[in-house]
């Protein structure tokens, strides 16, 4: 008796689950939404705090805010750092970047013909063609990570220039350490 018991809790539960996951995910459609609160840059120095706000509650203010300050974030284009040597995966992404990602989104929803181009660089350790697959696996990985925040891969086209174009003497750690990096730039289809 006990036993049959067992059974029939177990049943319930899997049954509930799976009546919750059929009217959540195939009646609401909720599991296909991606999330929707994305970071609004707010000018006012005094605010210690950014803004959230969902997309469709966006005012035409707040988008050309954003698409302003993401211009200027790309005029020399928006590099990422600190990727660590011999390395394609940076685990040091920050807020700045995840709110770039954000702002980058609603720049293409209003711009459907823009692109991205997201260049690798590295250090010149190594072989120029090991370094020019690594500034290649750099790029991949912010391309993979623009696509977690909702940008079409198809909009985003990667490419390397390994150890060539250094920023910075690579005589330093230091130095090597700001040349092994990625830069994401907007191709403007507009003006080609």
């Amino acid at each position: 008796m006990k036993a049959s018991s067992g059974l029939f809790a177990v049943l319930l539960i899997l049954w509930s689950g799976a009546s919750t996951y059929w009217y959540v995910c195939k009646i609401n459609k909720d599991c296909d939404k991606q999330q929707t609160e994305i970071a609004v840059i707010n000018n006012k120095p005094s605010d210690k705090k950014n803004i959230i706000k969902k997309p469709e509650n966006i005012t035409v203010k707040d988008t050309i805010s954003i698409i302003n300050n993401l211009k200027e974030k790309l005029k020399d284009g928006y590099t990422l750092y600190n990727f660590p040597e011999n390395s394609a995966v940076n685990n040091n992404i920050d807020e700045d970047f995840n709110e770039f990602a954000g702002n980058l989104k609603i720049y293409f929803s209003k711009n459907k013909k823009d692109e991205i181009l997201i260049t690798g660089y590295t250090d010149n350790t190594g072989t120029p063609e090991a370094n020019l697959y690594i500034g290649k696996k750099r790029a991949e990985f912010l391309k993979t990570k623009l696509s977690e925040h909702g940008i079409d891969k198809n909009r985003i086209k990667t490419v390397s220039k390994g150890q060539s174009n250094p920023i910075v003497d690579n005589n330093t750690e230091e130095g090597r350490n700001k040349n092994r990096r990625a830069v994401i730039t907007i191709i403007n289809k507009k003006t080609q």
